[in-house]
């Protein structure tokens, strides 16, 4: 990914018939998280990106980063292998699903936006196919290989969704549409966050390796009511700052996860089977959607076997009362 350039220009770009763009102030809450930038309310704008950062720092891949080409595609390692599929009932997206769950296993759906905010449903095929072949569906922007000149919207994800609960992802299984997440990676986390926000369809968030940018917009996270994980590539990911600074301004009493790796901007999503992002992600979604107790102990018990601390992550946590 050449992520300086697009990054950039992505913020530059406007969304055709969306509304004007959001200017932030404090104690004023838009309804919705649309806006005319790409990443939504959450994201800033050119102008104010270029203030804030007038030169970006180059991703540098840290010692827990796959080498790279050394991923290799399969199905998944969990009970229910998966693969790509796209759909006309859901244009301009790319579905990962299970091949043949059984209809008695409900599964999750997961929106999944990526980074650049860019419209390839490919590019993190390793690591959606394994969360996938846990028993999700999941729905990523864009067709496979992309769509050229175009970028994603929080009206992308929220496309995901609308398919889900209309029952569209219901060829795939057995749907559970009381368990949604927003979900994404670096610019595509941004639009995960802002699609979540007032919808009250979305039950989780999970954002990789980004944060908040604008110290004038962490205030936007007070309406954010349902529990939010930051899965960060350590300190040579340019989201772990932005990450750290957003955890301590979740709204009061809501659950927030944190979970860092020395991995980089990128993470592990090209390894085999996404590597120890997919491990993570999946242990998390298992806690959450699956009251999975294993899978709890994974996530919160530093001494349990093959916990996320044994695997090199640091980990904190806050507000997971009883759950």
């Amino acid at each position: 990914m050449l992520y300086i350039s697009l990054f950039l220009a992505a913020f530059a770009a406007l969304a055709v018939g969306q509304e004007e763009e959001f200017v932030p102030a404090p104690g004023v809450f838009p309804v919705k998280g649309d806006n005319t930038i790409i990443g939504g309310i959450f994201a800033s704008g050119h102008d104010e990106m270029m203030s804030l950062y007038p030169t970006f720092p180059v991703p540098t891949p840290g010692p827990e980063a796959p080498a790279p080409g050394s991923g290799v595609l399969t199905q998944g390692s969990g009970p229910y292998p998966a693969k790509m599929y796209t759909d006309p009932t859901l244009p301009n997206h790319t579905v990962y699903a299970p091949i043949n769950c059984p209809r008695n296993v409900k599964m999750p759906f997961l929106s999944w936006a990526n980074g650049d905010c860019a419209m390839d449903g490919a590019t993190y095929r390793y690591f959606l196919t394994e969360v996938a072949s846990w028993g999700y569906v999941i729905a990523a922007d864009g067709i496979p290989g992309g769509i050229n000149g175009t970028l994603s919207f929080v009206h992308h994800s929220r496309e995901s969704v609308d398919w889900a609960m209309s029952g569209g992802a219901s060829k795939y299984g057995k749907i559970d549409r009381n368990k949604i997440a927003a979900t994404g990676h670096s610019c595509g986390g941004l639009e995960a966050l802002s699609m979540a926000y007032h919808d009250e369809r979305v039950k989780q968030i999970l954002m990789f390796d980004i944060g908040i940018f604008s110290d004038t917009r962490r205030y936007l996270l007070q309406e954010i009511k349902v529990p939010i994980a930051w899965f960060m590539g350590g300190l040579l990911d340019l989201g772990y700052v932005l990450a750290e600074k957003d955890y301590p301004l979740t709204r009061p009493g809501v659950p927030a996860f944190k979970a860092n790796l020395d991995a980089g901007h990128y993470g592990t999503f090209q390894a085999t089977n996404g590597g120890k992002y997919a491990k993570a992600a999946v242990a998390y979604l298992q806690w959450q959607f699956r009251h999975d107790h294993a899978s709890k102990e994974i996530c919160t018990n530093p001494s349990y076997p093959n916990s996320l601390v044994s695997q090199n992550w640091e980990v904190v946590f806050k507000n997971y009362n009883g759950v």
